[in-house]
């Protein structure tokens, strides 16, 4: 008390002068009073001022105008203003580093995106929030900042990726981003410990030819450290450490989508976790493709497994001075829609600038072919595949899983029509009597009121059972073999999720535990092009062979190799006896790549067990060897 009582007096002392002499002193001077004007040679000194003291004093005397003419104002601050100043500093702190690195860039805001059961109640806090065991009626939201934050994933690889690619070039690579539900399944199980299987389907590109020639692989190894195939799986072990992954390479030169969409169940295994396709230099940019992507899609989307499909889009020179900008890109990019798949795509990022370096962007990236790529041009397919599981590993961190729907709000659901989409009045359009006369009663249909209802109205329309399904029809399915509009709603959604899908056959010389076995081969063998590739072959015209084969469908194909080189001639193909409707198929083409193709020979056979038969023809398409007559038979299909 006797600090506090000093200060007091002294805080007096500078408020009105010199403090009064204590009760009983004989001063009698005024309490203003000038010192100078009435001191006496033989008056006593006032005692000595301490430094310490004369300090303490200059430092009240600054404060003494605000407490002369705010007394309440000088208490209240005097009182406070440590506990305020302790409560503002953290928010100045973060103001300050809010100013020195932003966390938002100045670019448009993302729309939300929205994963619902059904209603549109808050979730709360997302941290606690169970993604596996989903409570009904919630809703998450995908906040625009977390999305944008997520196009470089988290970690130091995603980071070293954006600094190398810059993230617009990461974003203009994902042709299809999709929402990503089956990938972050499988991270998610490679985030708890468990091994991945991860299978690779393609052509030369995913078999790394020309990257690491050996004498093993003359070709190039496919498992040479410079491939994408090899950056990707390790990637995978040194994410995600506590388990093997394995990584089957599918990949055979020269094959195409329409091969692997018959017979791709024999180059990898039906339990495949996460699956990568490579097919935008051997496609054919022909609406035909489409039907052979959304076949193979289909097929590997129906695994018991349920896996990701990852369509990585390889590019080259070449396929670009043939056919520009539309190469098979705009057939699988549909596709790749439809089913909900990820597309990452190295054109996307590289297009406009072999436009302004088209010399040096094709020496630096490509092998002489202006095909295949070299090592350099591995590391960008790779760092595209990485960049993108980067980015879902990130929003998996954010979000967790997708929630599953309540299956009332689903294609499966019993409901009636009136429980999602509400039609309070009818809204008939007039028949139209001829083009020139308006119908009776067309004043009607200009009433603002009705037309101003339609805001109002309700329309929840069903979504897909999971966000793991499987579309319930082909992308070319007529939907008049599955519905009719003149019938009664049915009254579940049995008719479309009990769908029974073709099964698929395939009779493959490239199949290595179960390779076509002809029933007769007349004047045809067996070869084997570079220990890769596996024919039946012959050059005798006349020479025929039969395979034995199993249809579902109705469809019968046959997959057999093009080129411009090996004197490549022609061939008859035809089902059963039907000899006169053999379709015929020539091995010549004018395209500067050597690649197989499949060809349609019969539509209409009925289920069961039939043959084909081929044969090679008397007369060629070649151009100028008449005597060529070479032909290679791939593999014998049907659905």
């Amino acid at each position: 008390m006797g600090a506090s009582r000093d200060s007091d007096d002294d805080l007096e002392l500078l408020s009105y002068g010199r403090a009064q002499p204590a009760a009983g002193s004989s001063s009698s001077r005024p309490l203003l009073s000038n010192d100078n004007e009435h001191s006496h040679p033989s008056s006593s000194s006032p005692p000595p001022i301490s430094p310490s003291r004369r300090r303490h004093l200059r430092n009240a005397s600054s404060t003494g105008w605000l407490h002369r003419r705010h007394p309440t104002l000088y208490l209240v601050l005097k009182r406070w203003w440590k506990p305020c100043t302790a409560i503002l500093i953290p928010f100045v702190l973060l103001f300050l580093y809010a100013l020195i690195h932003p966390h938002v860039k100045g670019l448009p805001p993302l729309p939300k995106v929205h994963i619902t059961t059904g209603s549109t109640s808050a979730l709360g806090d997302y941290d606690d929030y169970d993604f596996d065991s989903p409570i009904p009626g919630k809703e998450v939201v995908y906040q625009e900042k977390i999305v944008e934050g997520c196009s470089c994933g988290i970690t130091d690889e995603g980071k070293r990726l954006c600094k190398v690619y810059h993230e617009e070039g990461l974003r203009n690579s994902r042709l299809v981003q999709g929402t990503g539900a089956r990938m972050r399944r499988v991270l998610q199980k490679a985030r708890e410990g468990e091994s991945l299987k991860i299978g690779v389907l393609g052509g030369s590109v995913s078999a790394c030819h020309g990257v690491h020639p050996s004498a093993d692989y003359p070709q190039g190894d496919p498992a040479g450290p410079g491939c994408y195939t090899t950056l990707l799986k390790k990637w995978f072990q040194t994410t995600f450490p506590d388990a093997e992954h394995e990584l089957m390479n599918g990949a055979i030169g020269g094959m195409d989508s329409s091969y692997y969409a018959f017979c791709g169940t024999h180059h990898i295994a039906t339990d495949t976790d996460l699956i990568v396709l490579e097919f935008d230099v051997n496609d054919q940019a022909d609406l035909l493709y489409q039907a052979f992507f959304d076949q193979l899609l289909r097929a590997l989307s129906e695994f018991q497994t349920q896996p990701a499909i990852l369509i990585l889009g390889a590019w080259s020179p070449q396929v670009a001075q043939d056919q520009g900008y539309g190469d098979p890109q705009i057939v699988h990019a549909p596709i790749s829609l439809y089913y909900d798949v990820p597309y990452v795509s190295m054109k996307r990022l590289m297009f406009n600038h072999y436009l302004r370096y088209p010399k040096s962007t094709a020496e630096s990236f490509f092998q002489p072919d202006m095909v295949h790529p070299k090592a350099r041009g591995h590391r960008i397919l790779a760092d595209l595949l990485i960049a993108y599981l980067e980015s879902e590993l990130c929003m998996l961190t954010h979000y967790g899983l997708p929630i599953v729907p309540s299956i009332s709000n689903t294609i499966s659901t019993s409901d009636p029509f009136s429980s999602l989409v509400d039609i309070p009045f009818p809204l008939d359009t007039l028949h139209l009597v001829d083009p020139i006369t308006p119908p009776e009663g067309w004043e009607s249909t200009f009433e603002q009121k009705p037309i101003d209802a339609l805001a109002d109205e309700s329309r929840h329309f069903v979504l897909p059972s999971t966000p793991y399904s499987v579309p319930p029809v082909g992308i070319f399915t007529p939907l008049r073999d599955v519905v009719d509009p003149r019938q009664a709603d049915p009254t579940s959604g049995q008719h479309i999720t009990g769908l029974v899908q073709p099964e698929l056959f395939c009779a493959d010389a490239n199949d290595k535990e179960h390779p076509m076995k002809p029933t007769s081969s007349e004047g045809w063998e067996s070869f084997v092009w570079n220990g890769e590739k596996h024919y039946w072959v012959s050059s005798t015209p006349g020479s025929r062979i039969r395979v034995e084969i199993k249809v579902n469908a109705g469809r019968v194909a046959v997959y057999y190799f093009r080129s411009q080189h090996y004197n490549l001639g022609d061939a008859r193909c035809w089902v059963d006896d039907n000899e006169k409707g053999a379709v015929h198929l020539s091995g010549y083409w004018t395209k500067q790549y050597n690649v197989a193709v499949v060809a349609y020979i019969d539509e209409k056979v009925t289920p069961g067990d039939h043959y084909v038969t081929c044969e090679v023809a008397q007369t060629t398409s070649h151009p100028t060897n008449p005597n060529a007559h070479h032909f290679r038979l791939t593999a014998i299909m049907a659905t």
